[in-house]
């Protein structure tokens, strides 16, 4: 028996559909299809990896992979032969983001329940989470802060630390900056990741209760990571030893 065929989750359309080049030289146009869109925004503008990308659209690996290799075909035919692109269509099913992201946080009672952590620096929320040490734990029920504490972790490496906080039972991150490398990893441990856009502590906390928080953590490539994660992996090694 065939497998039943799924639709692929997306949250969001594109801002535009239709995109005409200043001199069309090939008649027709190349359409992209709104899943193929969603893995190319998932895959190459957002930049998470095929596995994240397919947890997200709630679809299997394969399956973000031939959609990717589809869409990378139709786009390259589109520059090169400069047709017009159009995106509409696809075996898409349209998620309330809002719904999304707050569902697997709903107590019994019907109430907003989660955990945040914010990186700290000081009073302000630090630059960098592989550079980041201490961090705020706020827990909240109903979107009230019923619980916080502050917590230093001086033990695990950076590509350690989200299932560190995972463990914790973090639901949400609010830092600064971030490394693609940790961002997957937080992202595969359904750790939302927010932007606190440069604000103090108690103010990006407020913002994030009050909905106006809301900007995903851009995620970078950190050229400085590999020579960061030796020194934590040496510091490491001399706690076990001691």
């Amino acid at each position: 028996m065939a497998r039943p065929f799924k639709s692929r989750s997306i949250m969001e359309k594109p801002l535009c559909c239709r995109f005409v080049p200043e001199k069309i030289t090939e008649q027709g146009s190349v359409v992209l299809t709104l899943d193929e869109f969603e893995v190319i925004r998932k895959c190459d503008y957002e930049r998470l990896s095929q596995e994240n990308c397919a947890t997200v659209m709630q679809i299997s690996r394969t399956t973000v992979q031939r959609i990717y290799a589809s869409a990378r075909i139709k786009l390259a035919e589109a520059l090169v032969l400069s047709k017009v692109l159009e995106i509409e269509g696809g075996p898409i099913n349209m998620v309330d983001k809002t719904l999304y992201e707050q569902a697997p946080h709903i107590n019994e009672r019907g109430e907003l329940s989660m955990k945040i952590a914010i990186g700290l620096n000081g009073l302000n929320v630090a630059g960098h989470f592989g550079q980041c040490n201490d961090f705020r734990i706020v827990e909240i029920e109903n979107n009230t802060v019923v619980h916080q504490e502050d917590i230093h972790d001086e033990v695990h490496v950076h590509h350690e630390r989200p299932a560190f906080l995972k463990d914790k039972g973090v639901d949400v991150l609010i830092m600064n900056g971030i490394g693609k490398g940790a961002y997957n990893r937080l992202v595969a441990l359904n750790i939302n990741c927010v932007s606190a856009e440069d604000k103090s502590v108690d103010d990006a906390l407020a913002a994030y209760l009050d909905k106006t928080l809301t900007k995903p953590l851009d995620a970078h490539e950190c050229a400085g990571c590999g020579s960061h994660e030796h020194h934590h992996e040496q510091h490491h090694e001399g706690h076990r030893r001691g």
